[in-house]
């Protein structure tokens, strides 16, 4: 019997589409509040926007205004169905939220609870992912993305990573740590799960006997810190957890 971790069913695919025209590629998840479900991926995904200089990243200033994402049919079958999702109203207005402070490379698009005349199933990472399991530096964690072209079947690749900065210090200066991987700008928009197989390290410094994996959602991936050289150290940002239900409790739509 195939079977398939449930984490790599929490990621989806996500195509930068403005009208018919592909102008790249990213990753994305899904996340639930009450019967509320919202897409999370990365502000410079959805506005194709430099995050920390605000230039465009196409030369052509190409900037999407639909998301072609791949979604997991019911439960029982490995395939996936398209849904295009609108991310601008009529009037060419952002449809996704921002962090009040402005400063946050995390985006989150509030999405119908199932799109109309398809079937599908649906995995909230925040549902899936809420062990409390320690998060420390020199960890290691796991970014679920799609670093290549996106192709059936369309599970992600597990990229090995561990955390290279005290996690507890991004909650008061830069709201994101860093982690030591190489990556590849599909993967932009992933989340990040710490997974204990065994012998758990669970808060507040506790030793859990438990057969099972535990996971715990770390945050959102946004590639690789900018440098001058290819050949410098690869290392990634991963945005802090916490900032999505801040984005979503603030209500704030992009400008």
């Amino acid at each position: 019997m195939t079977t398939i971790d449930q984490f790599s069913l929490t990621t989806i695919p996500l195509e930068q589409y403005f009208n018919d025209t592909c102008l790249g590629q990213g990753t994305g998840f899904l996340w639930k509040i009450q019967s509320q479900h919202y897409l999370v991926s990365n502000w410079h995904v959805l506005s194709m926007c430099d995050f920390f200089t605000r230039g465009n990243l196409r030369a052509d200033a190409g900037r999407p205004n639909i998301l072609r994402t791949l979604f997991n049919t019911q439960t029982g079958s490995f395939d996936k169905q398209r849904w295009d999702i609108k991310i601008r109203d009529e009037t060419d207005k952002p449809l996704w939220l921002i962090h009040p402070s402005r400063r946050v490379d995390v985006a989150v698009l509030p999405i119908p609870f199932k799109p109309e005349g398809l079937i599908i199933s649906l995995y909230p990472l925040n549902v899936l992912a809420n062990a409390k399991l320690r998060v420390e530096i020199g960890m290691e964690v796991f970014i679920l993305g799609y670093p290549f072209e996106i192709t059936p079947p369309a599970y992600p690749v597990w990229k090995r990573g561990s955390i290279a900065s005290e996690p507890q210090l991004a909650q008061v200066t830069t709201d994101y740590m860093l982690v030591d991987t190489a990556s590849r700008p599909g993967m932009s928009g992933a989340p990040v799960i710490r997974r204990s197989w065994t012998n758990h390290m669970v808060e507040p410094g506790v030793l859990a006997m438990v057969d099972t994996p535990l996971n715990r959602f770390v945050g959102v991936y946004s590639g690789r810190v900018p440098t001058d050289h290819p050949h410098e150290a690869q290392i990634g940002l991963v945005w802090s957890a916490s900032l999505i239900d801040e984005i979503i409790a603030g209500n704030i739509r992009d400008e």
